[in-house]
């Protein structure tokens, strides 16, 4: 196994929308796991050469070395809103493909689209990663790649190409592996674990996700309604403050004061 923690400093938020959904679909808290595999997946493809057609095969690899992920803010807290937005319209009305450079007019919309601003307490908003690999070893067209803490630091974006990010800290360990009760400050799939007490309830919400550990098709999983996994996310109000869940899980990793919960492969 191996393990990462990485922390992500923000600009100013993120735009990684629910797919599937209308064309006003709502954002997320915080980036999902897969949009975090993706922009991992970007940087891995343009090491090796790898067209932008295969970034989802990238993506498949990393999801089934993925034994857990989860996230959490160190000085911020999400604010979800939606603005408009003129985007060109691509679309056929009334027999006349659009855009159409004989009619700007229909050729562009401005629909309400979600985005998330993440507002700091102190110093520039900051979410920490927690991540693991089954191993680092990855099989790209027939060559063998490493998982390594250098990718990360290339991570530039995590969302739409306006949710820009910086990197300012990646650690590489071996994490122990553990089960039963434990005290967590990161998000976690709350499917196959048992909340024994949130330690303040109003921290902890729910949101939806593609899961991360069996990729496939996000947009078919979301429209059916297929592949898609619940995880708990915490929220901090206050600059400083403290929260954590305890859970009964079937495994866990460890690395000095921090516990991922993981998924049963």
């Amino acid at each position: 196994m191996i393990g990462f923690i990485v922390d992500t400093e923000f600009v100013w938020g993120f735009q990684a929308r629910v797919v599937g959904l209308s064309k006003t679909s709502p954002s997320f808290y915080y980036p999902p796991p897969t949009t975090f595999l993706g922009a991992l997946a970007e940087v891995i493809a343009k090491e090796n050469g790898i067209g932008e057609s295969k970034g989802r095969e990238v993506m498949a690899k990393l999801s089934e070395k993925l034994l857990a992920i989860g996230v959490k803010p160190l000085n911020c807290k999400p604010i979800k809103y939606e603005d408009l937005n003129r985007i060109i319209a691509v679309k056929i009305t009334s027999g006349v493909l659009y855009p159409n450079p004989s009619d700007f007019a229909k050729s562009f919309d401005s629909p309400a689209r979600g985005k998330t601003v993440l507002t700091s307490f102190e110093g520039p908003p900051t979410l920490r990663w927690f991540i693991v690999f089954g191993d680092s070893n990855l099989n790209l067209n027939g060559k063998q790649k490493k998982i390594s803490g250098d990718l990360f630091w290339k991570i530039h974006r995590l969302g739409s190409k306006e949710s820009v990010v910086s990197v300012t800290e990646v650690r590489s360990f071996e994490p122990e592996k553990v089960e039963g009760r434990i005290k967590t400050t990161y998000s976690f799939p709350s499917k196959n674990v048992e909340i024994l007490k949130e330690e303040t309830p109003r921290n902890w919400v729910y949101e939806v996700y593609t899961n991360p550990f069996e990729f496939s098709d996000p947009v078919r999983d979301y429209i059916e309604g297929r592949n898609i996994l619940p995880f708990k996310v915490p929220i901090m109000n206050r600059a400083k403050e403290e929260y954590h869940c305890w859970l009964d899980v079937k495994v866990a990793y460890r690395f000095e004061d921090e516990v991922v919960v993981g998924w049963l492969r």
